[in-house]
């Protein structure tokens, strides 16, 4: 099993579906971090977002994360044959 440490890390011999994925994931996560404070922010400042606002950030992401992860999905998740895994000890 792969573990997300192993999927970010730079400088392991994961190939690059693998990558791709914890690329779309980690920018997933600050995009939601960003949006999250901007809420924040915008309900202290007195202008609050409606709710449209997380909604198309919400259907952005997913538009995004599924083009991305269905087309690398079917490629496969398998290492370089000429590279062993991190489990290869």
């Amino acid at each position: 099993m792969i573990s997300l440490r192993e999927i970010a890390d730079n400088f392991t011999t994961i190939s690059s579906t693998r990558w791709a994925f914890g690329a779309i994931l980690k920018f997933d996560m600050a995009i939601i971090a960003v949006s999250i404070v901007a809420i924040i922010v915008g309900h202290f400042v007195g202008k609050p977002f409606d709710d449209s606002f997380i909604k198309g950030v919400a259907l952005l992401l997913g538009i995004l994360t599924t083009i991305i992860t269905t087309s690398k999905a079917l490629q496969g998740f398998e290492p370089h044959k000429d590279k062993p895994s991190a489990t290869d000890k």
